[in-house]
C-alpha cells in the first residue's frame, strides 16, 4: 500500500513538474508567483519544482524587462522564467512536393537554426534520404545544444505508427518509405512521423493563436490540401496518423479518377493548374487585370491580386474557395468546431480567402449556428507544419509520452 502511494505521489510530481515545464515553454515570460495562482499549487510548492527543473537545466530565471515607463515605475522588477539556452533541442523536418525543410528547435518551439533544400524532381527515394540526411548532419555541426528526438512532418497519406509515407500522390513515384526507421538507425535518435495537417493543427495548438481553443480545425491549401483536427484540446490522428485527408474526399463522385484511386477529389478541382487555366479562359473578359501580365501565375500572384480586389484573381479565388467549402461543410455537419484555420501563404495583408470561406460555410449551414465558426489566418503563415514537427515531440514530452 505505501509502496501504491509512494508511486502515485512521484507521478502526481511529475505530472505538475511537466505542467510548469508547459506553461512556461508556451506562455510569455511567467512569474513563479503567476504559475502558482494558474496551477492551483502553493508558492512552495511551484518553487521546489521549478529549482528542480533549473538545476535539470531546463529552464532559467531572468529579470524581466519593462515594455514601458509605467510598468518601469511600478517598483521591483519581477522574475520571470523562460526555457533555458542550455535545455535539448529537436531536429523537425517537413517534406514538401517542392522542398524539404530541416530545423532545430527547443521546447519553447524556437527556431535555432534551420536549412532549406529544394528540387524540380527526385530521381527516387534514396536521393531524398541523402538530402535529409546531410541536412542533419550540417545542422548538427552548427548547434552547441544536445538533439535528442527526430520529428517529420510530411505529405500524405503516412502510417504513423509504423513510420511510414505511402504514397501521396505527384511525389515522384516515391511509396512506402520507411523513414522513420532510416533515421533512427543512422543518427540513433528516436524519429516520429506526422502528417503535415496535423503538425499544424499542433503548432497552432502550443505556439500560435488556438492555445485556449478546445475545438478547431486547420486547413492547409497550399502544395495540395490537408486538414488536422483538434478536438477537446487533443489532436485527433485516427488509427494510423491517415485522418485530415480533405484533399482526397470526394466532391463529385462522376468524376475523373485521381492518383490515389478515388474519382472526383477536392485536390482535382483546386488546384494551381484549374486556377491558372481560368485566367486563361476568362482573359478576354477582364484585360485589364495584372495577373495576364504575368506568364505563369502562381499561388502568391492569384492571392495578392485577389487581396487587391482585382475582379478576375476574385473570380478565380473563389472558384477554388467553392469547391473548398465543399468539402469543408461534410466535415461541419460532423465535427463541432469552434474556428478554422487557414494555412498558406499570403504576401500582402488582405483576408480574401478567410472571408470567402466564412460566406460559403455560412451560407450553406447558416441554420446550424455556424455563424459561431470563425475562420481566420494561421499565426504562422504557411510554416505551421514545420513548426508543428517541433510541436509534435515537445507535445509528448509535455504529456509524459517521452522523456527529457
Amino acid at each position: 500500500m505505501s509502496s501504491n502511494k509512494g508511486n502515485n505521489n512521484q507521478d502526481i510530481k511529475r505530472h505538475n513538474k511537466l505542467l510548469i515545464l508547459k506553461m512556461i515553454a508556451t506562455g510569455h515570460k511567467l512569474s513563479r508567483v503567476e504559475i502558482a495562482h494558474k496551477i492551483g499549487l502553493t508558492k512552495m510548492a511551484v518553487g521546489n519544482l521549478i529549482s528542480e527543473l533549473i538545476e535539470e537545466n531546463l529552464i532559467s530565471e531572468t529579470e524581466y524587462v519593462p515594455h514601458s515607463e509605467s510598468e518601469t515605475k511600478n517598483g521591483r522588477k519581477p522574475v520571470v522564467l523562460s526555457i533555458s539556452d542550455q535545455s535539448p533541442c529537436t531536429l523537425g523536418i517537413l517534406i514538401k512536393r517542392e522542398l524539404c525543410q530541416l530545423i532545430i528547435g527547443d521546447l519553447s518551439g524556437a527556431i535555432l537554426d534551420s536549412i532549406t533544400y529544394t528540387y524540380e524532381s527526385l530521381n527516387n527515394a534514396s536521393e531524398l534520404l541523402d538530402l535529409l540526411y546531410q541536412g542533419y548532419l550540417q545542422l548538427q555541426r552548427q548547434t552547441r545544444r544536445k538533439i535528442i528526438y527526430i520529428g517529420i512532418s510530411s505529405v500524405g497519406p503516412i502510417n504513423m505508427q509504423e513510420g511510414v509515407i505511402l504514397n501521396p500522390p505527384f511525389f515522384y513515384g516515391i511509396h512506402d518509405l520507411e523513414i522513420t526507421s532510416y533515421f533512427e538507425e543512422k543518427t540513433g535518435l528516436p524519429t516520429y512521423l506526422i502528417n503535415d495537417a496535423n503538425a499544424g493543427a499542433l503548432a497552432e495548438k502550443l505556439y500560435g493563436m488556438m492555445r485556449n481553443d478546445r475545438n478547431y480545425l486547420y486547413l492547409h491549401i497550399m502544395n495540395g490540401i490537408g486538414a488536422g483536427i483538434i478536438i477537446n484540446d487533443v489532436l485527433y490522428e485516427g488509427n494510423t496518423g491517415q485522418s485530415g485527408e480533405i484533399g482526397h474526399c470526394s466532391i463529385n463522385f462522376a468524376g475523373p479518377e485521381c492518383d490515389c484511386g478515388n474519382h472526383g477529389c477536392l485536390e482535382l478541382y483546386a488546384n494551381i493548374r484549374v486556377m491558372r487555366n481560368e485566367i486563361y479562359e476568362h482573359r478576354t473578359l477582364f484585360p485589364e487585370s495584372p495577373l495576364l501580365n504575368i506568364r505563369k501565375p502562381n499561388w502568391e500572384d492569384i492571392i495578392k491580386e485577389a487581396n487587391n480586389k482585382d475582379t478576375l484573381a476574385m473570380m478565380v479565388m473563389s472558384n477554388y474557395c467553392s469547391y473548398i467549402s465543399y468539402a469543408l461543410i461534410n466535415i461541419l455537419k460532423i465535427l463541432n468546431v469552434s474556428a478554422i484555420v487557414t494555412g498558406y501563404t499570403n504576401p500582402g495583408s488582405g483576408n480574401f480567402i478567410e472571408q470567402c470561406l466564412q460566406s460559403k460555410i455560412s451560407h450553406a449551414l447558416h441554420y446550424e449556428g455556424s455563424d459561431n465558426i470563425t475562420v481566420i489566418h494561421s499565426f504562422f503563415d504557411d510554416n505551421a507544419p514545420l513548426i508543428g514537427s517541433i510541436a509534435f515531440i515537445n507535445n509528448k514530452i509535455f504529456n509524459g509520452e517521452l522523456s527529457l
